[in-house]
């Protein structure tokens, strides 16, 4: 591509960017930071889509629930949930999940495994807890839509609440946003 063409595809896509930029909150409680570096005053702030509810989720979503990236839910995928011991559970609305998500998940949306579904206890039992019992659960990586979807997040907060043992969760942050991002490959949902 000539140096013409790129700054032409770069001027493209920045006219783009307003129609969808806006100035939004980081996270619920940080509206922007302001930072003081060598004697410059430095702000930090964000464009994109109003948060709440799309705000940037902590790395870590529920105590004791480490964070991974691509690599280890590949592995997670080869190993744990082939070995039949763990599922990959894509934690956003159904109509989400049929536009595509992450080979071998499942669709679990957040919602279902909320303390008010009356359902949930057969949920749980389908993931392999038995009356409070989460010796023979499932290994569980949950995802959502990005770094800045509450779905995953809430997924892993309610499954920590209900007693799933946070040694058995571990929250993929990136989401599908990330893994589209990095060119991964994408199945539709059957």
């Amino acid at each position: 591509m000539s140096h013409r063409a790129y700054l032409a595809a770069l001027a493209a896509m920045g006219a783009a960017l307003p129609a969808f930029a806006q100035v939004s909150r980081i996270s619920e409680d940080i509206a922007s930071v302001t930072i003081d570096l060598n004697g410059r005053g430095i702000i930090i702030d964000r464009q994109g889509p109003a948060c709440p509810p799309a705000c940037v989720q902590p790395m870590q979503a529920a105590p004791g629930v480490a964070t991974i990236g691509e690599l280890e839910v590949l592995d997670f995928l080869s190993g744990t949930v082939a070995a039949g011991g763990g599922l990959l559970v894509d934690a956003r609305l159904p109509d989400r999940f049929a536009e595509g998500t992450v080979p071998g998940a499942v669709n679990v949306p957040e919602a279902t495994l909320h303390p008010q579904n009356p359902y949930r206890d057969d949920l749980l039992a389908a993931l392999g807890a038995q009356r409070g019992n989460f010796a023979e659960a499932y290994d569980l990586v949950i995802f959502g839509e990005g770094a800045n979807a509450t779905d995953a997040a809430q997924a892993l907060r309610h499954l920590a609440e209900a007693g799933y043992p946070a040694e058995k969760l571990k929250y993929y942050r990136g989401g599908l946003t990330a893994w589209r991002a990095l060119g991964l490959t994408t199945a539709q949902a059957d």
